[in-house]
C-alpha cells in the first residue's frame, strides 16, 4: 500500500472553529492585531490581556525565580562546594537531544567557571536508559566527588543509593514523572515533585538545567565572584535550550516559549561552531531557522548517534570552540543519520508487510515483531505505522527470548492504559498516553496480540477508531492574508506543541500551474476572487486530479525565502472538491471553548 492510497483510505474530517467578533474585538484593539489573529488567539484560550501580553512578548525577564523550584538552594550549594574545593564534577546525561543539550548547557557553564568537570553519555545498547550500576562504580572509581544527572535519575533509586555509599554526592536534574519512592540524592530538581512551588511544570530537562544555571549565576553574583572571574554569557546557551525543548516535543508556552523564541534567534546567528557545521550539512542556507529546522534537520542528526552509536560526540560537537573539529563531527553525525535511515527503511519495509496483514484481519492494534531489529529505530518505525494506518502500533525486537520495543498511539487512544490491562503478559512497561516502551517474554507474543486487541475492541465497541481530523482555525479569502497578517504570523511563532501552526480554510479556489515535484509532492498556484498564492503540498500528489475544477483547501500560511526574497506561501494540509465537500457533515461550527485541542 502506498502512502497516497493510505491518504485516500483514511480521509480526514475537517472541523471548522468559529467565534463571534464581539468575543475577540478587545484583543484586536489592545494589541493592534489583524482580525484573523485576534480570532485565532481567542479560540486558543486567550481572553486575559496580561496573559496575552506575556505570550506575544516573551522575554527572559519574565522567567520565574528558579529558587522557587524545590531543592534549588541545596543543588546550588552542592555545586558551589565542589567549585570551592576544586572537586571533580561529572554530568551524566541521556542519549537523546534533550539529554545531550542538558549536558552541554551545564558543562559549558561550569567549564567557563574553571570547574574540574567532565561528562558521561550512556549508549543505548551497552548501558540502557538512565543510570546503570556499572556506570556508578566506574564514575566513583574515577574519583568524582559530585554526580549531576540530567534528563534522567529521578527513578534510579538503587543506583543513586550506591553512588552515595561510594562517596559521591548526587544532584538529579530531571523532568520525567516522579515515582512514589524518590532516590536518596542530595538534591532533586524536578518541577513535577508534589511539593515543588515552581509555577511552570512543563519544562524539558534542558529547561530545568537552564534554571539551575540561572540560579547558580545569581548566587555567584551575590558572592561577588564575577569581580574576579569573567561572568559567562548564559543567554548564549539558549540555542541549546531551544533545541532540547523542541526535540522533546514540549508545549511551546510559558517559559518554553521564552526559551525557544530567544534560542531560535541565536541558532540563526550560527555563532556556535557545532550549529554552524550542522546547518551547513543540512544545506538550506536561505531558510530561516525555525522549529522545523530543529525537528527535521538538526534533531535527527543528533539523535542518530544515540540510536546507532555513541552520543558523546554530540556533546563535543555542541561545546567545541573549533569550527574545523565541528565540521568533522558534523560529517560523522551525517553519516550516522544516513545509516539510521537505511536501517529504518529496511525494518519499515518488513514491518509494513506484517502490518498490512494485521489490518486485513481488522486488528485495531498493530503488534509487529522482528528478530534482532536495532532498538534505536523501533520508535520511529512505530510512528510511521501509526501515521500510515491510523491506529496504535507496537514494534518489538526479539533477542534471546525477550521482546523489547516501543509503542505509539493516536489522538484519543491511551496506549499506556491498554498496556496496563495486559499487565500479566508484560515484564516491563512505561510511558504516557501517546508513547510507551515495553518488554515481555517472546513466548507471550500471540497471547499479548490477542489480549491487546480484545481490550481495544471493548474500548472501541461503540465509536470505533477515532477518525483522523484537521482542525481549521477559520475560513478566509486569500486576500485576507495581507502584510498586517504576515507581521502577526511572526508574533505568533514559534509553532509547535500547544501552539500549533494555524490552519485555515479557503472554500472555493481555482488552481493553475499544478505539477508534481520530488516523488509525491504537489505544487500549484491557487486563486479566489481576492488574491492568488503559491502552494506546496507534501505527499499530496494524488490530489492533482481534483484540481481540474474548483477546490476547497486546508492550508497553513508560511514565510518562505527564495533567492533572497521573502514571500508568503501556503503549505497545503488537504484538498477537497469545492462542489462535493459535504459541508453539513464535514464542517462543525464549534464554540471556541468547546473546540478540541490541536
Amino acid at each position: 500500500m502506498t502512502w497516497d492510497s493510505d491518504m485516500a483510505a483514511y480521509p480526514r474530517r475537517w472541523i471548522l472553529r468559529r467565534s463571534r467578533p464581539a468575543q475577540w474585538r478587545a484583543l484586536q484593539q489592545e494589541f493592534d492585531l489583524h482580525p484573523l489573529t485576534a480570532q485565532l488567539l481567542f479560540q486558543r484560550g486567550f481572553s486575559d490581556l496580561e496573559e496575552l501580553d506575556t505570550f506575544l512578548n516573551p522575554s527572559l525577564a519574565k522567567m520565574h525565580d528558579p529558587f522557587l523550584m524545590k531543592d534549588m538552594g541545596r543543588a546550588v550549594y552542592e555545586v558551589l562546594l565542589a567549585l570551592d574545593g576544586g572537586q571533580r564534577i561529572v554530568i551524566h546525561g541521556d542519549y537523546d537531544v534533550d539529554g545531550i543539550c542538558s549536558v552541554s548547557v551545564l558543562y559549558s557553564f561550569l567549564r567557563a567557571l574553571g570547574a574540574n568537570v567532565s561528562y558521561f553519555i550512556p549508549t543505548r545498547e551497552q548501558n540502557g536508559y538512565g543510570i546503570a550500576e556499572p556506570t556508578v562504580r566506574r564514575l566513583a572509581q574515577d574519583g568524582n566527588d559530585l554526580l549531576i544527572s540530567t534528563d534522567c535519575g529521578v527513578s534510579n533509586v538503587d543506583e543513586i543509593a550506591l553512588a552515595r555509599e561510594l562517596g559521591m554526592r548526587v544532584v538529579v536534574v530531571d523532568h520525567h514523572t516522579v515515582p512514589e519512592i524518590l532516590p536518596p540524592a542530595n538534591a532533586i530538581l524536578n518541577p513535577l515533585q508534589r511539593d515543588c512551588n515552581f509555577p511552570f511544570k512543563q519544562l524539558a530537562a534542558v529547561g530545568v538545567t537552564f534554571n539551575f544555571v540561572v540560579a547558580l549565576r545569581k548566587e555567584l553574583r551575590s558572592r561577588g565572584v564575577f569581580a574576579h572571574v569573567k561572568e559567562p554569557d548564559i543567554r548564549a546557551l539558549l540555542d541549546l535550550v531551544a533545541m532540547g525543548t523542541i526535540a522533546d516535543v514540549m508545549p511551546l508556552v510559558g517559559e518554553n516559549r521564552i526559551f525557544v523564541r530567544s534560542g531560535l534567534e541565536i541558532l540563526g546567528s550560527k555563532k556556535r561552531p557545532g550549529i554552524a557545521a550542522l546547518l551547513e550539512r543540512i544545506g538550506r542556507p536561505e531558510s530561516q531557522v525555525n522549529t522545523e529546522t530543529v525537528s527535521y534537520g538538526i534533531a535527527p542528526r543528533l539523535n542518530a548517534a544515540g540510536r546507532i552509536g555513541d552520543a558523546s560526540i554530540c556533546v563535543e560537537l555542541l561545546t567545541t570552540r573549533s569550527y574545523q573539529r565541528a565540521l568533522q563531527l558534523a560529517e560523522r553525525l551525517d553519516a550516522m543519520n544516513r545509516r539510521r535511515q537505511e536501517v529504518e527503511r529496511g525494518i519499515l519495509d518488513e514491518a509494513l508487510a506484517k502490518a498490512q496483514a494485521e489490518v486485513d484481519l481488522e486488528r485495531k492494534i498493530l503488534l509487529i515483531a522482528g528478530v534482532d531489529w536495532p532498538g534505536g529505530v523501533l520508535g520511529i518505525v512505530a510512528s510511521r505505522l501509526t501515521e500510515r494506518y491510523h491506529r496504535p502500533a507496537i514494534i518489538v525486537s526479539i533477542q534471546d527470548g525477550v521482546a523489547r520495543g516501543s509503542a505509539r498511539s493516536i489522538e484519543g487512544f491511551d496506549i499506556l492504559d491498554l498496556l496496563r490491562q495486559s499487565d500479566p503478559l508484560l515484564s516491563t512497561y512505561g510511558g504516557h498516553t501517546a508513547a510507551a516502551g515495553l518488554s515481555f517474554a517472546a513466548d507471550n507474543l500471540e497471547a499479548l496480540r490477542d489480549a491487546l486487541n480484545q481490550s481495544a475492541n471493548v474500548v472501541l465497541k461503540t465509536s470505533g477508531l477515532p477518525t483522523p481530523q484537521i482542525v481549521l482555525d477559520g475560513s478566509v479569502e486569500l486576500g485576507d492574508l495581507d502584510e498586517r497578517f504576515v507581521r502577526d504570523l511572526a508574533r505568533l511563532a514559534p509553532f509547535g506543541m500547544a501552539n500549533a501552526e494555524p490552519i485555515f480554510l479557503a472554500e472555493h479556489t481555482i488552481a493553475s500551474r499544478a505539477r508534481v515535484v520530488g516523488s509525491d509532492h504537489l505544487r500549484a498556484r491557487f486563486r479566489d476572487d481576492t488574491a492568488a498564492l503559491d502552494a506546496i503540498g507534501f505527499s499530496l500528489a494524488d490530489r492533482q486530479p481534483l484540481l481540474s475544477s474548483a477546490v476547497a483547501i486546508a492550508f497553513s500560511p508560511r514565510h518562505s525565502t527564495f533567492r533572497g526574497r521573502a514571500r508568503l506561501e501556503m503549505h497545503l494540509r488537504d484538498i477537497r472538491s469545492a462542489v462535493n465537500n459535504q459541508a453539513d457533515e464535514v464542517f462543525d461550527a464549534l464554540e471556541s471553548h468547546d473546540a478540541p485541542n490541536d
